[in-house]
């Protein structure tokens, strides 16, 4: 019998893996999990049947396109995705990364649920949500100071709904200025993720693409041949998707602003640029970082996430709304101005999501945030150097 190493954390790990169909797939037509009872006389009697006193405009003409499916296939079928899923509660070894690859403080999810959160209705007085809107407001707070940027929006619901909402706000400040058709051009990168030039020319925009120079970075010598009086903006990531980190970016910011230009940053990743680096030291005017990506919250298919964006002072006007902001002692929701480009979503963001991140960052303070990229950092490298080990 083999001995366990137990001097060494790492553990051997052999990932299930299963050929395992949608559930839609497993679908055959009368199946069912459980069969619910039919309703008692008496009960019945004294309260109705359920449905008849619900208004004919709310009912269901008909019935919804669920899978119809055994327990045991559901409990199989969840059983075996759970255990295609690397996680913290299978995997303690994993370290801080991205989207679905990242620790998610246990704490922090039972504060989640709560009844005094979870309970909360976003149509609620704001005199009796005193308490989130303040977790809101600190968080925003805190988003400034790791960013250099003036003011946090939570409304977009992801990064790409982000980078559409900075696109707008493009859009929106040069038409404040007379200039929304004649700066009709949005630069990017051949590495950028593929979002940033779509949202931008969702807005219209023509799509202006930077590659490679002979060191393999974003070519600043054709960033200068393309900007002109028709830049609008120019987005990217830093590092970008590839991993590639451009040392020179503030140099690309300020070529684009002496175009005219405005500058916004995808930093849906900043695992390692916490405490190193911020949006604003290297000249953008806007950035958005995923909550549900460095911020300790589950990523959940795109569904309960967040996309928190920061603009500077000048423009703040343009920013979705409403905003929290603290009047006379108390929070209270206000709209951003009239160049606003008004809300990307129904509501202003999504209270659990904003709730893990404020405790994620009051958890760990200024240090612990530079020790999280400093982490990440060095933990990318030995797996980087490994590769070239191997290779």
């Amino acid at each position: 019998m083999k001995r366990i190493r137990r001097e060494s954390k790492v553990r051997n790990f052999h990932q299930a893996k299963w050929d395992e169909p949608v559930i839609f797939e497993l679908h055959k037509e009368g199946e069912r999990g459980v069969q619910v009872p039919q309703i008692e006389a008496a009960i019945a009697s004294a309260v109705g049947d359920g449905v008849s006193s619900i208004p004919a405009s709310m009912r269901r003409t008909e019935l919804p396109k669920l899978p119809e499916i055994g327990q045991a296939k559901v409990l199989r079928h969840y059983l075996r995705l759970s255990q295609e899923t690397m996680g913290s509660d299978f995997n303690v070894e994993i370290g801080q990364g991205t989207c679905t690859m990242k620790y998610i403080p246990r704490i922090n999810e039972m504060m989640i649920r709560t009844p005094k959160l979870a309970e909360l209705h976003p149509l609620q007085d704001v005199s009796n949500v005193q308490g989130i809107l303040e977790v809101f407001y600190k968080l925003d707070l805190a988003m400034r100071e790791i960013s250099g940027m003036d003011k946090f929006s939570f409304q977009p619901s992801s990064g790409t709904q982000a980078l559409l909402a900075m696109a707008s706000i493009v859009r929106n400040y040069h038409e404040s200025r007379g200039e929304g058709d004649q700066r009709d051009e949005i630069i990017t990168t051949i590495f950028s993720h593929p979002s940033q030039a779509a949202t931008a020319a969702v807005k219209g925009y023509k799509i202006i693409t930077l590659y490679p120079d002979a060191d393999g970075f974003p070519d600043i010598e054709a960033l200068k041949k393309v900007v002109s009086d028709r830049t609008a903006g120019f987005v990217v990531a830093n590092p970008e998707d590839t991993g590639i980190f451009n040392p020179r970016i503030r140099e690309f910011t300020d070529i684009a602003h002496a175009a005219g230009g405005i500058c916004y940053y995808d930093q849906a990743n900043a695992n390692g640029l916490l405490g190193v680096t911020r949006a604003k030291e290297a000249g953008f005017d806007m950035c958005f970082f995923n909550l549900h990506k460095t911020f300790a919250a589950p990523h959940m298919c795109g569904g309960p996430a967040t996309g928190a964006l920061g603009v500077v002072s000048e423009l703040i006007p343009f920013m979705p709304g409403p905003v929290v902001e603290k009047e006379d002692g108390a929070y209270v929701l206000n709209r951003t101005g009239d160049n606003s480009i008004g809300k990307v979503r129904i509501f202003h963001g999504v209270s659990q999501t904003v709730l893990r991140a404020y405790a994620w960052i009051r958890a760990l303070g200024a240090e612990g945030l530079l020790n999280v990229a400093q982490t990440a950092v060095l933990n990318n490298n030995y797996l980087w150097l490994n590769l070239k080990i191997s290779a």
